[in-house]
């Protein structure tokens, strides 16, 4: 059982996607709420200054009003009649009062024939001279209503049987006005909620929309933490943090893939080795072992026998010297392990290597070298491993053409297209067709090494790879062709030098 804790299910609305679209959500509703506080605040005092303005208008142009009609009301009840139709919608209620101060008709009925209680005999006096004077009514439950009381001017011709009223009095809580901010703040609060949760489910939308290249670098990278070498971002078109977040993963990826591509590459190497090398080292081992105990068992005390012996033993030992010098040099190759590069005219290396060939060249095979070009030939490279290639190649020529009719061996030299080049052509049997492809492989040897018309050619079946991996190491190339019974060509070129 695994002593990794799963993550909770709500693990992914603590991501940095969600994270900020909640930021970003929570600065727009405060940004509606503080727009829904403003303008309810703007509204409000505009509505309440205007209808603070125009209440003593109104009240102005209803005591010209009443100042006719009360002087022809005849009792206190037709003066309450006259107040309830004339009231204003945005004035709760109205009283008139005598010179004394009591009220002798109400738009409501109420206080009548009582002291008006809101006005003090001072605000009365101020009043009398048409000057008009402010109230305020203390309503039970906290809530004030402003009032205005009015002074009105009897007319001469007034009718009325009784002294007519001297003040009138109203009193408004603006009801309509509050009644109207209440419709516009319960607006504002169903348009700002409607426009935070639009705004919110849109800021998700987006957020998700801009995070979805993230989204695919963190499954990427999730991915290669699990072994999945060959995942990548797929390329943005944007070119912001995240295009180049992207861009430099997939470089990563690509240096991790090089580098464990070179790993398994140097660790399949090595276990190619260690079995190549047992392999071919069992065979002269066995032989070396088997001659010992010829020797023990008394092949020693006869001299020509043991003369023999000694010089099979010899062979062997020196095959096996071969062998393993061989071996390491492709071991070297193959890690990169390179001499230090010179400049090397390879006219001269391969005068001295045709110089150093002949001396083991069969008296009936001629050795001839052909230049082509009148160009130098100079090539950056170690001159020892571009002789030991090019040896390599000279004595496969004359291991496999000196065997046929004409028991000829050509190195020509020429210059292509800026690379210097140098063919080994031999007249021999040639390389059959199922073989020609497989010959630089390590420890290939084909059917005209064991088919040979004398005895089998003698080799270990590592010098092509030898030479064509020295090829490569100076970024030059080596190639075959063959036509059997006609001529096979081995051609090596390496960039000029100059």
């Amino acid at each position: 059982m695994s002593g990794t804790k799963s993550a909770p299910w709500y693990s992914p609305l603590f991501s940095l996607r969600w994270r900020l679209a909640v930021v970003y959500s929570a600065l727009f509703g405060i940004f509606v709420i503080l727009l829904s506080v403003f303008l309810y605040s703007s509204t409000s005092n505009l509505l309440l200054h205007n209808a603070q303005a125009a209440f003593p208008q109104r009240a102005r142009a209803l005591r010209t009003q009443l100042t006719q009609e009360v002087c022809t009301t005849a009792s206190t009840q037709s003066a309450n009649a006259l107040l309830q139709q004339n009231i204003p919608n945005d004035v709760d209620k109205l009283y008139l009062l005598d010179k004394n101060g009591r009220v002798i008709a109400s738009s409501d009925g109420s206080l009548l024939n009582q002291s008006f209680p809101f006005a003090g005999p001072s605000q009365l006096a101020d009043s009398q001279d048409n000057a008009m004077q402010s109230f305020q009514v203390h309503i039970p439950g906290g809530g004030v209503s402003d009032g205005l009381l009015l002074g009105l001017q009897t007319p001469a011709n007034c009718l009325a049987p009784r002294p007519p009223p001297s003040y009138l009095a109203l009193i408004t809580s603006y009801a309509s006005e509050q009644n109207t901010l209440r419709t516009i703040l319960l607006m504002l609060g169903i348009t700002a909620a409607f426009m935070i949760v639009i705004g919110a489910l849109t800021i998700s939308f987006f957020t998700g929309i801009m995070f979805r290249p993230l989204r695919q670098v963190t499954d990427a990278t999730i991915a290669l933490a699990q072994g999945n070498l060959q995942q990548r971002v797929p390329s943005l078109q944007s070119h912001d943090e995240i295009s180049d977040l992207a861009t430099s993963f997939n470089q990563m990826a690509d240096r991790i893939e090089q580098m464990f591509s070179a790993q398994q590459a140097s660790e399949q190497r090595v276990r190619r080795f260690v079995s190549d090398a047992s392999h071919e080292l069992r065979t002269p081992i066995t032989s070396l072992r088997g001659f010992t105990e010829v020797l023990i068992r008394g092949a020693k005390d006869d001299p020509a026998t043991a003369q023999r012996i000694l010089g099979l033993m010899k062979n062997e030992a020196e095959r096996m010297s071969d062998l393993v010098n061989s071996l390491l040099t492709l071991a070297r190759l193959d890690e990169g392990q390179i001499p230090e590069v010179e400049e090397i005219d390879l006219v001269d290396t391969a005068i001295e290597c045709l110089q150093q060939t002949r001396k083991r060249v069969p008296g009936d095979c001629k050795l001839s070298l052909e230049l082509t070009t009148q160009d130098r030939l100079r090539i950056l490279a170690n001159s020892d491993q571009i002789k030991q290639m090019l040896l390599i190649l000279l004595d496969n020529a004359i291991k496999y053409g000196c065997i046929g009719e004409q028991k000829k061996v050509l190195l020509l030299l020429d210059k292509q297209n800026l690379h210097a080049r140098l063919q080994v052509i031999d007249y021999g049997p040639g390389i059959a067709a199922d073989d020609l492809k497989h010959i630089f492989d390590r420890f290939y040897r084909g059917d005209n090494a064991h088919n040979a018309p004398n005895a089998p050619i003698a080799g270990t079946g590592l010098g092509l790879s030898i030479a064509i991996s020295i090829a490569q190491a100076y970024q030059g190339m080596l190639t075959a062709c063959s036509e059997p019974d006609e001529q096979t060509i081995f051609t090596a070129s390496f960039p000029s030098a100059i």
